[in-house]
C-alpha cells in the first residue's frame, strides 16, 4: 500500500481556486488534472501544504500548460445525435464493481443509448448477473466462447444503436462520455472510430501508482486528433506505434464499419493465450484500410487499476503478451508487414528505451526495475502465444 493514498483533484485554469484536501498532511503527493474548458489538458503532481493547495502553487504548478488552446465543445442539436449501443464485456469476478459500472452508464448525459452486457463466463451453471437498476435500457446476452474479443463481438451483434462503443467492467465513464463521442462522429462523418481518454479512479495502492509511472497510463495525449494514413503519412512509427489509438476500455466504432471490418480478431485479447492487444488490432485494421480514427480527450473513462503486486506484474507480463501477439496476427495475415516494422525498428527501440519518467507525472518513479523484465518477458512470449491462441481456436486445444 502507498504510505498515504494519492489524492487525485481537477484544477481548472478558467476559474482557479483553493483545493482543499480534507486534513491531508504537509508535504503529502498530490495529482492534479488540470483543465481547461471542462477538458483535462494534462496531469502535474504537486505536494499539499497546510491541508491543500492554494492558487499561487496551482498557478507555478501548470504554468506549462497557460499555451494550451482548447476549441470550446461544440453543441450540436440532441436530433443529430447517432443512437448508441454501450457494450460492457465481463466475467462478473466482482459483480459489486460490475454494477457500479452500469449504474454509471444508466446516468449518462445522452439521450439515445442503451446497454448490453455480456457474460463471458463459460459455465453454463453460473450465478446469474447483478440486478441493474432500469433494466429496460439493459439487456444481457451469454458468450461462452472465452476471450474479451468473442464477447466485445457478441454484444455488438446485439447492438441496435448507429454506434457501437465499448467499455469494461472495471471502470466507470464520466458524465458526458457518449455526449463526446457522439458529438465527434456528428462533427465528423469521416470518422470510423473513436477512442477517449483513460484516467485512473483511483491511487490508493502502491501498484496502481506503478502502472500509471510505467506506462505512463493509458494514453500518450491529451489533445484532440485525427488520424489516418494520409494524415500522418510524415510520422515515422505511425501506425505501428500503438500509444496514440487509445484502449478498447473507450472506444467506439460506426456499427457499420464494425460489421465490415468482421469484427474483434477471437485469437486475441484477455481471455484467450494472447492476454491482450485485441483493440489495438481493431483500431489499426481501420487505418490500414484507409479508414480514420479520432481521438477525444473529452470523452473521459475512469479505470480501477490492479490493487496487488501479483496482479500488477501479471498485467504487465499480459501487456507486453497482447502487444507482440498482436503484432504477430499481423504479419500472419499479411506478411508485406515484417518490411515495414523493420523499416520502423530503430524508431521504435528508441522509443521503448527512452526513460519512462517522461510518460508519468510523478516527480520520482517508484516502481521496481523487475518490471521491465516482465514487460519484455511478455513481448518474447508473444509471438508464441498467438500461435498457442490460434491452435486452441482451431483444434480446442
Amino acid at each position: 500500500m502507498i504510505a498515504t493514498p494519492i489524492p487525485i483533484v481537477e484544477a481548472d485554469l478558467d476559474k482557479l481556486v483553493d483545493i482543499d484536501l480534507k486534513g491531508a498532511r504537509d508535504g503529502q503527493r498530490v495529482w492534479v488534472e488540470v483543465a481547461r474548458r471542462g477538458q483535462v489538458i494534462g496531469i502535474t503532481e504537486m505536494t499539499s501544504l497546510h491541508g491543500g493547495l492554494s492558487v499561487a502553487d496551482i498557478k507555478e504548478h501548470t504554468a506549462q500548460f497557460e499555451s494550451v488552446y482548447v476549441e470550446p465543445f461544440a453543441i450540436i442539436d440532441a436530433d443529430l445525435l447517432p443512437t448508441i449501443t454501450v457494450v460492457v464485456p465481463t466475467i462478473c469476478q466482482n459483480p459489486d464493481r460490475l454494477q457500479l459500472t452500469v449504474e454509471h452508464l444508466l446516468m449518462l448525459n445522452y439521450p439515445k443509448f442503451d446497454i448490453v452486457v455480456v457474460d463471458n463466463r463459460p459455465d453454463p451453471g453460473r450465478a446469474p448477473l447483478p440486478t441493474f437498476s432500469d433494466g429496460d435500457r439493459v439487456r444481457q446476452f451469454w458468450e461462452p466462447q472465452r476471450g474479451v474479443s468473442s464477447a466485445r463481438n457478441c454484444g455488438a451483434a446485439h447492438a441496435t444503436g448507429e454506434i457501437v462503443a465499448f467499455t469494461d467492467d472495471d471502470a466507470e465513464a464520466d458524465s458526458d462520455w457518449l455526449l463526446a463521442i457522439g458529438t465527434r462522429f456528428a462533427h465528423s462523418p469521416e470518422v470510423d472510430g473513436v477512442s477517449g481518454l483513460v484516467l485512473p479512479m483511483e491511487l490508493r495502492t502502491t501498484p496502481q501508482l506503478w502502472f500509471e509511472e510505467f506506462f505512463g497510463g493509458f494514453n500518450q495525449s491529451f489533445t484532440a486528433e485525427l488520424m489516418s494514413m494520409r494524415l500522418l503519412a510524415d510520422d515515422p512509427l505511425f501506425p505501428y506505434g500503438t500509444g496514440r489509438f487509445g484502449a478498447g476500455v473507450n472506444m467506439a466504432l460506426r456499427r457499420s464499419v464494425f460489421n465490415a471490418k468482421g469484427g474483434f480478431d477471437v485469437t486475441l485479447g484477455v481471455g484467450t493465450p494472447a492476454r491482450g492487444g485485441e483493440d489495438l488490432a481493431m483500431l489499426m485494421k481501420q487505418v490500414l484500410t484507409d479508414g480514420t480514427l479520432a481521438f477525444e480527450p473529452r470523452a473521459v473513462v475512469r479505470h480501477q487499476h490492479r490493487e496487488s503486486e501479483r496482479e500488477f506484474f501479471d498485467q504487465v507480463f499480459g501487456y507486453g503478451t497482447g502487444l507482440t501477439a498482436m503484432f504477430s496476427a499481423l504479419v500472419v495475415h499479411d506478411p508485406r508487414h515484417v518490411v515495414k516494422m523493420l523499416r520502423r525498428l530503430p524508431k521504435g527501440i528508441r522509443l521503448l528505451t527512452r526513460p519512462r519518467d517522461e510518460r508519468s507525472p510523478s516527480v520520482h518513479s517508484t516502481y521496481p526495475r523487475k518490471t521491465y523484465a516482465h514487460h519484455l518477458n511478455g513481448m518474447l512470449y508473444g509471438p508464441f502465444a498467438y500461435a498457442r491462441s490460434v491452435a486452441r481456436r482451431r483444434w480446442g486445444r
